[in-house]
């Protein structure tokens, strides 16, 4: 009678939040069974990388689930979000009956974790669908899974199913009726649960709180053993000892959050940016005029070059216009030459390029009309 009114209490208080952790191999299922449960389409998944965070809602229960990728290299990220699982979801391939070994010690080592430890397990044999697959019975067996339960102490229950047959909002029935068990099982202890994760959080933060000075203990020690020894070796070479081009700042405090390294990279940007900017001033104070600054004063002076250009280019003309009268004093030919002088007179706003022999080897200067 106690737990029917136990019952009743909970089912008209507000709902509980339970979070699970959904591991196993790769290429196990996992995220197909995450989408089959969300009611979504199940096929064409892509393997999860890293891992991906799922929330719904599943009778009085507020569900988070974790569904953590199962490759080889990432997996000993699972021990991080073990003290915040209420329960888990170990994901097997009935049909790969090649890494049926590889799957046990995987498991072994998850359900034997401290953290783990005495909390509700189901266990989805997936992929029955396939030809040659393994049966309940067959999967128990090579798992060592009743052994293995009960020296944990941890409340098990295995399913088999077919994550791919999952079809719109309509789940597969052994899924639904593990995912139903797993939350009730959580439910008759939900206290005791609670506080567990809150006690094992609690510990999970003060460790690594622990844990970075140590680190930046290791990697400053390792850094100066490493200085010790390039200058042990440049003065066995005969050289200066070298120091350690490693900057200190960096090394200082090795472990940021990642908001601050991006704000340091920003400044030394900056800073970059105005020291380059201050040395173009610098040229650009270099090419003004005492007189005048900026582009008038480059412009002043190129101006006056100009004009000297074009005052020498007529005394050479003049000169040679002298000679040729004491040549030739011939009035049309000094007409011809005054109209030629006349030609090569220049306008104010014509343009002027740079001087340039011509065949007499004369120097006279290149003319181009205004545009």
């Amino acid at each position: 009678m106690s737990s029917c009114s136990e019952w009743l209490r909970w089912w008209r208080g507000p709902p509980r939040k339970v979070t699970l952790v959904m591991v196993g191999l790769d290429n196990a299922g996992k995220t197909t069974a995450v989408k089959g449960i969300r009611g979504e389409n199940p096929k064409n998944v892509l393997p999860a990388v890293g891992f991906s965070k799922v929330d719904m809602k599943q009778d009085k229960f507020e569900v988070t689930i974790l569904d953590l990728g199962g490759d080889k290299m990432i997996r000993g990220i699972w021990k991080k979000y073990y003290p915040e699982s209420h329960g888990v979801v170990f994901v097997v391939d009935s049909s790969d009956v090649r890494r049926i070994q590889e799957t046990k010690a995987t498991m072994t080592e998850v359900l034997q974790h401290p953290w783990i430890a005495g909390k509700p397990v189901l266990v989805l044999a997936n992929k029955q669908d396939q030809e040659g697959a393994l049966a309940v019975g067959e999967i128990i067996e090579h798992l060592s899974l009743e052994k293995l339960v009960n020296k944990n102490q941890c409340p098990c229950q295995i399913e088999p199913c077919s994550a791919v047959m999952t079809c719109g909002k309509k789940l597969d029935g052994p899924i639904e009726n593990g995912l139903t068990w797993l939350l009730r099982s959580i439910s008759e202890d939900y206290e005791a649960i609670r506080e567990r994760v809150r006690r094992d959080t609690e510990k999970q933060r003060a460790c690594e709180v622990q844990e970075t000075p140590e680190q930046e203990g290791f990697v400053r020690w390792t850094r100066e053993d490493r200085g010790k020894r390039k200058s042990e070796e440049a003065v066995r070479e005969g050289g200066l000892p070298q120091e350690d081009d490693v900057d200190e700042g960096h090394w200082a405090a090795p472990f940021k959050p990642v908001s601050g390294v991006i704000v340091e990279a920003v400044l030394q940007n900056e800073n970059k940016l105005k020291h380059h900017l201050s040395g173009q001033e610098s040229d650009a104070r270099m090419l003004r005029s005492p007189t005048e600054g900026g582009s008038e004063g480059v412009l002043h002076r190129y101006r006056e070059m100009l004009l000297q250009q074009l005052q020498h280019g007529e005394e050479e003309q003049e000169e040679e216009d002298g000679a040729s009268k004491t040549r030739c004093p011939d009035s049309s030919d000094s007409g011809n030459q005054s109209k030629k002088k006349k030609i090569l007179s220049l306008k104010r706003k014509n343009r002027v390029d740079p001087l340039r022999p011509d065949t007499e080897g004369e120097v006279r200067p290149a003319l181009q009309a205004a545009s």
